[in-house]
């Protein structure tokens, strides 16, 4: 079976099993496409994570950066996180993203689920500060969809 064939019949098997309401909330709004970031943020070690994430009803863009770090969170020390990357294209064809810092997925499956160090805050200024590098202008914007992260 080709693997092309296997991982979209996963993404779809993923939309239809684990959906979740995309979060209201700070979102940095940006006019490009949704080649061109994934272009410009791959130059950072962003990558697709389609296969290891809730599908969020909506979203065009869904980028992952690993990093090691040690970093203890209630008794446990924990090695592997990620900036999760979100986009859902806005009425006016920009690009809203939103951001987190969590557990890295495949290295933390339950406490990745439970959110054990989940941080918005931290993911969203991580993302500003490489769209910063990249040259890439935004908007903050508060987008209010009646649900919320954490």
């Amino acid at each position: 079976m080709p693997f092309d064939a296997v991982r979209t019949g996963y993404r779809q098997l993923r939309k239809a099993l684990f959906t979740a309401p995309r979060p209201s909330g700070e979102y940095l709004v940006v006019d490009r496409t949704v080649d061109d970031l994934e272009a410009e943020l791959g130059a950072y070690s962003f990558a697709p994570n389609w296969e290891f994430s809730y599908y969020e009803r909506g979203e065009v863009l869904n980028l992952a950066r690993v990093v090691y770090e040690r970093e203890t969170v209630e008794g446990t020390t924990y090695r592997w996180w990620q900036t999760h990357l979100r986009g859902w294209r806005g009425d006016d064809d920009r690009i809203e993203l939103h951001a987190h810092w969590e557990l890295e997925p495949t290295e933390n499956g339950n406490p990745h689920i439970d959110g054990v160090g989940f941080d918005f805050d931290r993911g969203m200024s991580t993302l500003e500060s490489f769209l910063d590098e990249a040259g890439i202008d935004y908007e903050s914007e508060t987008i209010e969809t009646g649900t919320s992260h954490g």
